[in-house]
């Protein structure tokens, strides 16, 4: 398949190649014409035409201008020139939850993901593709190696299904490792609001190789008896690190701190 323009290294773009991928990933999505897609980095369209015809609206998010015209030539598609970071999705939802799609740039995909879970009062669901060092951060469990923030703030939010793998052969250029999509379904009930959550798991995770108590009376105006306090009642070890520690007992010590 002929790409219409050179890839940008600076914007991390590989581009899907791979039709037998493509429609992987649409039975994977099970697009209906209910559905209001917004489509992240649809760089060459090879998502975006099939997905189009399926769904009742597709935008198609796009920050390489070089591509747009391309992508308006595809039928049924809402195209927007614009960092998807920078996208309030409100402006775009017309009254319908968006369901997100889209291969992530490796060197912004947290970054990306992270403003997703934000504003995910605006969303349905996602299906995002990532690099697989970085999928396997967001699905470790705690106390694996791999397990930090990420992880942490993704699995509070989200019930996250790992979905399937997929070859670096089937982008061009090609990556240097694997990639895999996952799904997002958003959690329901009583959740802290991001701010709240995210403020406290930066101070948890200040410094990795220190114990999470440490962390906790160094970023927090909090009396060590009282941080100690809220560590027994809640079965918390002192000699625990931030990573050690499951997303709902983040949420119950915040509840015991009162912060």
């Amino acid at each position: 398949m002929r790409i219409p323009v050179r890839p940008k290294k600076s914007l991390g773009q590989n581009f899907l190649q791979d039709n037998n991928v493509v429609e992987k990933l649409i039975r994977f999505i099970v697009p209906s014409k209910e559905d209001s897609f917004i489509e992240i980095g649809a760089g060459t369209g090879v998502l975006t035409s099939r997905l189009a015809p399926l769904a009742g609206r597709v935008v198609a998010v796009e920050i390489d201008r070089s591509l747009i015209p391309f992508l308006n030539q595809i039928p049924l598609v809402e195209v927007l020139n614009e960092d998807i970071r920078k996208v309030n999705l409100q402006t775009i939802t017309k009254g319908t939850k968006l369901r997100a799609v889209g291969n992530l740039p490796y060197y912004i995909s947290t970054s990306i993901l992270t403003s997703l879970i934000q504003q995910r009062e605006f969303l349905q669901d996602m299906i995002l593709m990532f690099q697989e060092e970085v999928a396997q951060r967001i699905v470790a469990p705690h106390s694996d190696s791999e397990y930090g923030l990420l992880s942490v703030l993704a699995q509070y939010y989200c019930v996250i299904d790992k979905g399937f793998r997929i070859s670096r052969n089937c982008f061009q250029p090609k990556p240097d490792i694997e990639s895999r999509v996952l799904r997002f379904s958003f959690r329901t009930g009583t959740l802290q609001s991001y701010e709240k959550y995210m403020k406290f798991l930066t101070q948890a995770f200040s410094q990795r190789r220190k114990k999470l108590r440490n962390n906790l009376l160094r970023n927090l105006q909090i009396s060590p008896e009282s941080l100690d306090s809220a560590f027994q009642k809640l079965g918390i070890a002192e000699t625990v690190r931030a990573e050690n520690l499951t997303p709902t007992q983040f949420d119950l010590l915040i509840q015991e701190l009162a912060l």
